[in-house]
């Protein structure tokens, strides 16, 4: 009995330090992972990384698409700007490069020879909320526009997160996605899972792995030149 004791109480006392080891965060502890975000915004220049994107419908007939590529997101000049490029399609190769820079955001599906342009506009500044989502927004700029609630914390392959659930403030966003769950990497600060509900209880999931940061990115990355022949669809 007493060398079970001693055991008991050895495991308890390593227990205890790795608990002691690490930060822990209840409900009430928004504001540090705010802090956080602000500290990771500052300094904040690039991203890139691998992305998996599943669109979850769940009415009136379950169904799932799931696509999958790499993503590039750049601030420079207090602008954000992304680069996204699909690969497959439900496991299938299909191509989509999207680019969201200075206002504009083109389409480009080479399979059918079309580039759609769409100009942000009077939206520019919700384009920019969802794009500053966890990769260069600081905390500040999530309250600014959403209602922002700790909701525990929870491992992303492998890595553990802080989980935040959000309201937009807006209106007109709030027609668009009711609540966002986000989660972001305790060490870093950056986002490594979204999820976005649309009003009829609809989904996508966006993961980002392999994430490298604040790497060099090339001149062009936020440009898109169709060949000759691509219709271009103006919005």
């Amino acid at each position: 009995m007493t060398s079970f004791r001693t055991a008991l109480s050895g495991k308890f006392f390593v227990l205890m330090l790795l608990l002691a080891a690490r930060p822990v965060f209840g409900a009430d502890d928004l504001p540090k992972v705010l802090a956080k975000l602000d500290s990771s915004s500052t300094q904040f220049r690039s991203a890139q990384a691998d992305i998996s994107w599943d669109n979850v419908q769940t009415e009136p007939l379950p169904d799932t698409d799931s696509q999958a590529g790499t993503v590039l997101f750049e601030r420079k000049a207090g602008q954000l700007s992304m680069a996204l490029h699909l690969k497959t399609d439900n496991g299938k190769p299909v191509l989509k490069d999207m680019v969201y820079s200075g206002g504009l955001f083109k389409l480009y599906e080479p399979r059918i020879k079309q580039m759609q342009v769409f100009k942000a506009g009077s939206n520019r500044a919700e384009y920019d909320t969802f794009l500053t989502l966890g990769f260069g927004g600081s905390g500040k700029d999530l309250q600014r526009t959403w209602d922002v609630s700790y909701s525990g914390a929870e491992a992303v392959d492998g890595q553990q997160a802080w989980k935040l659930t959000l309201a937009p403030k807006e209106e007109s966003v709030r027609k668009t996605f009711p609540k966002v769950v986000l989660w972001v990497d305790m060490s870093r600060g950056i986002a490594l899972k979204q999820q976005s509900f649309d009003p009829s209880g609809n989904y996508r999931v966006v993961t980002y792995r392999n994430i490298r940061l604040n790497e060099s990115v090339p001149g062009n990355a936020f440009e898109l030149k169709p060949p000759a022949g691509t219709n271009i669809v103006n919005h």
